[in-house]
């Protein structure tokens, strides 16, 4: 018995991809006058909101390997958007904050980064949205997500 040959387009990571890579363009349009990629802004995001952290930790709240985060926060720190120190209890670990100057870039990037997210799910009702970020979380976590946790891996 054979079975019919699946469709690329009907394959969920295609789709994802291509979703992907018109979320990305419109983030990267948004901000880009900024000077910030769309990672570094989720990584000044992220720690806005849970504060200084573990670069290690903070690369698994992003999605990003070790070694990208590492190159993330270097370029970050280069341009003085964070600092970083060593843990008091632990000095083999590097401890990652936002620095007042990533606030302020923060603070003006935010507006163009939420027009460019707007963009992208414009042509989604409310409903739509909410069952696509349902099921996008489902997807990355493998279980249902609480709304109230929707911040990434911890």
């Amino acid at each position: 018995m054979t079975s019919e040959p699946s469709r690329t387009a009907e394959h969920v990571g295609f789709a994802l991809r291509l979703a992907y890579q018109r979320a990305s363009a419109n983030l990267t349009e948004a901000i880009g006058d900024s000077g910030i990629t769309p990672m570094e802004f989720q990584t000044l995001r992220r720690l806005r909101e849970r504060g200084q952290m573990t670069q290690n930790e903070l690369g698994r709240s992003v999605g990003m390997p070790r070694a990208n985060i590492h190159r993330t926060v270097r370029r970050l720190l280069a341009r003085e958007l964070v600092a970083v120190g060593s843990s008091p209890e632990d000095r083999r670990l590097t401890l990652v904050k936002l620095t007042h100057h990533g606030e302020l870039t923060l603070d003006h990037v935010l507006p163009a980064a939420d027009a460019g997210n707007a963009l992208t799910v414009s042509v989604l009702t409310p409903d739509e949205l909410d069952a696509l970020m349902d099921g996008l979380w489902k997807l990355a976590f493998g279980t249902a997500v609480d709304p109230c946790a929707r911040q990434g891996p911890r």
